[in-house]
């Protein structure tokens, strides 16, 4: 499952395309890339954003496709992949990123926070939370000491990334969010939801397959080393859940990620209305995505505008109020124990403050 799109098969991942041959120097170059882009290379976020200012945060985090913190298996079936080896009856060779059930069981996701954040950064996570509750059918649930698969919230200063789907055999999975404050860096409520999406089980939308229909790659202004960022992937790997295109998706890449000359890497064929890449809200077929994803009560069944399936995306109406994106949720409990008790000062308005118990030793099943 990817972020507007999902995986499907289980077995038998493709890059689209023809196979192209690599030389062993290109194959040891990405796998180098792979394992830098699995750890903390203590460049801060900040850094990053200097480097390339007109990209997000998260496309300047530094992890596979600029936020994705890919696991062991992940990692070992994109170098076969690269390199040409991977096989359909390799036990690696699931899919490119995640296994096609990959869904958090029973709809929902166990967490804990690492003790590093204040008050008003833990109300903007539980924030995303409730709203992805609210509008979906998954849930959230704080670990339990004996619970060994589950998301450990970190606030670790190189970016905001996550892990994909739900993996039970590598236990912590990680949501990581570079630590500022709320409504600012990584903080800002459509990236919080951004990575939370992750963990759900989505990619980035400019990875389907019919993506040429709608974008074109500026391959020379991209980073050498970065072009990988931009593979799409065939029918047989990603779905779309019978909806459009959409630039406006809140996992879709913007205008320049990953450019070595901050020059657009990525334009639009046909008119954005400059919502390509945007950071202000998350789309109603997001919302729409994640839901048949879980295969949430009526998701399904929701009407499609046939002349927006044909035209894509930019016909689509949004909300774009950040600022009010949790003005009309429900107030009972579409989170399992999320804390609703106190104000927290600076919180933005609009975010309701919560009291948080802090895991004492947030570390201690590793």
């Amino acid at each position: 499952m990817w972020s507007s799109l999902v995986l499907l098969s289980v077995v038998g991942c493709a890059l689209a395309g023809p196979p192209v041959s690599r030389t062993k120097d290109q194959i040891e170059s990405f796998k180098a890339y792979l394992e830098r882009s699995r750890r903390d290379d203590g460049i801060r976020i900040e850094s990053r954003m200097l480097a390339n200012p007109k990209a997000s945060e998260w496309e300047n985090s530094g992890k596979f496709q600029g936020d994705i913190l890919l696991n062991d298996e992940q990692a070992e079936y994109l170098v076969q992949e690269y390199s040409g080896t991977a096989s359909k009856s390799d036990s690696a060779a699931r899919n490119a990123y995640i296994l096609g059930n990959a869904r958090w069981p029973a709809n929902t996701i166990i967490y804990e926070f690492n003790n590093e954040f204040t008050n008003a950064q833990v109300n903007a996570i539980y924030a995303a939370m409730r709203e992805i509750s609210a509008r979906t059918c998954i849930r959230f649930r704080r670990r339990e000491r004996w619970e060994t698969v589950f998301v450990r919230i970190t606030g670790r200063s190189d970016g905001c990334y996550a892990n994909v789907g739900y993996w039970p055999r590598m236990g912590v999975h990680t949501l990581n969010l570079a630590r500022a404050n709320p409504g600012q860096g990584c903080f800002t409520h459509t990236t919080i939801i951004h990575e939370w999406l992750h963990i759900v089980g989505f990619m980035h939308m400019q990875s389907t397959h019919n993506r040429d229909d709608y974008v074109r790659i500026l391959w020379q202004n991209i980073s050498p080393g970065m072009e990988h960022n931009f593979e799409k992937y065939g029918t047989n790997v990603v779905n779309n859940m019978g909806l459009p295109y959409e630039y406006a998706s809140n996992m879709h890449y913007g205008r320049y990620g990953f450019s070595v000359n901050r020059q657009a890497t990525m334009l639009p064929i046909y008119n954005d209305n400059g919502l390509m890449g945007q950071q202000q809200f998350v789309t109603g077929w997001d919302w729409l995505r994640a839901n048949r994803h879980y295969n949430c009560p009526g998701a399904w069944s929701a009407p499609i505008n046939a002349e927006e399936l044909s035209q894509g995306t930019y016909l689509h109406e949004y909300k774009g109020e950040e600022d009010a994106v949790i003005e009309d949720l429900p107030q009972g409990d579409v989170v399992e124990d999320l804390p609703q008790e106190e104000q927290v000062a600076n919180v933005p308005q609009g975010f309701e403050a919560e009291k948080i118990s802090m895991v004492e030793e947030a570390r201690q099943d590793e």
